[in-house]
């Protein structure tokens, strides 16, 4: 038992050691604004679009495509929404918050620390996870809106929704993944000279986001809401993923379709759940300490999880 916990530890601290670097280079300035930006301008537009690119087409996409437990996601999803929601209706006094609350709690940074975690565990982002990411991103954004926009009624929603559905088309995860999807089908292989120069690029993907998650983090806005922050820290970190778990596991899926659904939902909130809540006009400050909070925490449900993942054989 000792041995798995120290293996459980060894999978969550890593994550949370290079974004606390990240921390402490912008605080010594090593890091910069300008770095920041170009850093995540290289991961989303470059580095992460060629992992996922590079996973999908390395695998097969028909024998892959599971639509049951693509339902089974997609479904757990919504349905972590409106149980959220739910909560937020009784718990959170101020109604203005209720947007950025829910936003922050049910998405997940499920790309930059997910696929971190999925790696230190398994050694790579497996199969599946590719397929999970073309519907569940989409879905993430269209509830976004439709969840800042209700609890909002000032944010024009035709627009919104417009915007929602541009940025689902013109993104590059989803461009990669049908790209990837592609060459899995007809067998099309890069180049050695093409595929060795990605390689570096899907290598470098994960520490390079953690960095720059790391390197974003203002402690300042930790203790902006701290009751609202903590429903939402154990909603996001403890409740949601165990019910997602137990019924994955109830339904029969196999371990590894069980630990991506602990990834999708467990993770800490994302970092664009802020940036998008304050784009449509929420509580910004709120969504920026649920980003903080769950990230700081996520380290000690992580090891939890993966800790019990290991005695119960699932990993």
């Amino acid at each position: 038992m000792l041995d798995d916990f120290i293996f459980s530890l060894s999978v969550a601290l890593p994550i949370f050691l290079i974004m606390l670097s990240g921390f402490i280079f912008r605080k010594k300035r090593i890091i910069t604004v300008e770095f920041i930006d170009a850093a995540n301008f290289i991961i989303f537009y470059l580095a992460l679009p060629i992992k996922l690119f590079n996973s999908v087409a390395e695998s097969s996409v028909t024998e892959n495509f599971d639509i049951r437990f693509i339902g089974y996601a997609l479904s757990a999803t919504i349905i972590s929404v409106i149980i959220v929601y739910l909560f937020s209706v009784f718990f959170i006094d101020e109604k203005s918050k209720i947007g950025a609350f829910v936003h922050g709690t049910f998405r997940g940074n499920f790309i930059y620390v997910g696929f971190s975690l999925m790696e230190n565990v398994t050694g790579s982002i497996g199969a599946k996870t590719p397929l999970i990411v073309a519907f569940i991103i989409p879905l993430y954004n269209i509830i976004a809106v439709l969840i800042l926009v209700f609890t909002n009624p000032a944010n024009k929603a035709k627009n919104q929704l417009k915007s929602a559905f541009k940025n689902i088309l013109t993104n590059p995860f989803i461009i990669a993944i049908i790209l990837g999807a592609a060459a899995s089908l007809i067998d099309f292989k890069l180049p050695l000279i093409l595929q060795n120069t990605a390689d570096y690029f899907d290598v470098l993907a994960t520490p390079l986001a953690l960095l720059t998650i790391g390197a974003t983090f203002k402690i300042d806005k930790l203790f902006v809401d701290i009751k609202s922050s903590i429903f939402a820290t154990i909603l996001k970190l403890l409740i949601l993923p165990a019910l997602a778990v137990s019924t994955a596991i109830a339904f029969g899926f196999a371990n590894e379709e069980v630990f991506l659904i602990y990834v999708l939902f467990g993770v800490p909130s994302a970092v664009v759940s802020y940036v998008i809540t304050a784009a449509m006009n929420g509580d910004q400050d709120l969504a920026a300490s649920i980003v903080m909070m769950t990230t700081l925490f996520s380290v000690f449900s992580i090891t939890l999880f993966i800790f019990l993942f290991k005695v119960f054989a699932i990993v």
